[in-house]
């Protein structure tokens, strides 16, 4: 009998067993396997995070870190956030007037456009933009 010249994986318990469940209630609505979803996001994780380096290695402990963060907003991040702002705009103006009935659709459209604009307001601090999703968060209470 000859052995699986595969690696054998570390067996670890989560800390968070809702998680768990989460995922594998997500897998099953998608009809995927969970094995291959768990591949899947480990190759993402290992590909983002591979090249990222624990500063507290280099420096003595209880040391203040400072991050500065460049002030200098690029065309790209501009761009997106005049797209989401437009988005955002258009979405909140039509709930003002949506019937009940299209209300959930309009709803689910401004979920996913406070997501994705709550991502560039992170790296914009744009003004107008904050304004937007607090205007949107009162369709979420």
């Amino acid at each position: 009998m000859s052995e699986d010249p595969r690696p054998r994986v570390k067996s670890f318990k989560p800390r968070d067993w809702t998680l768990v469940r989460h995922f594998e209630f997500v897998c099953k609505r998608l009809g995927l396997e969970e094995r291959d979803a768990f591949d899947t996001a480990l190759r993402h994780w290992i590909k983002e995070n591979e090249q990222t380096v624990r500063l507290d290695n280099f420096i003595q402990k209880g040391t203040t870190i400072q991050i500065i963060q460049p002030q200098q907003v690029n065309i790209a991040i501009r761009a997106e956030v005049t797209i989401v702002k437009l988005e955002l705009s258009r979405i909140l103006r039509v709930l003002e007037t949506a019937s009940e009935e299209s209300r959930p659709t309009f709803l689910s459209d401004l979920a996913r456009a406070v997501l994705r604009a709550s991502k560039v307001y992170k790296v914009s601090d744009d003004q107008e933009l904050e304004e937007l999703l607090t205007a949107a968060d009162q369709y979420f209470k």
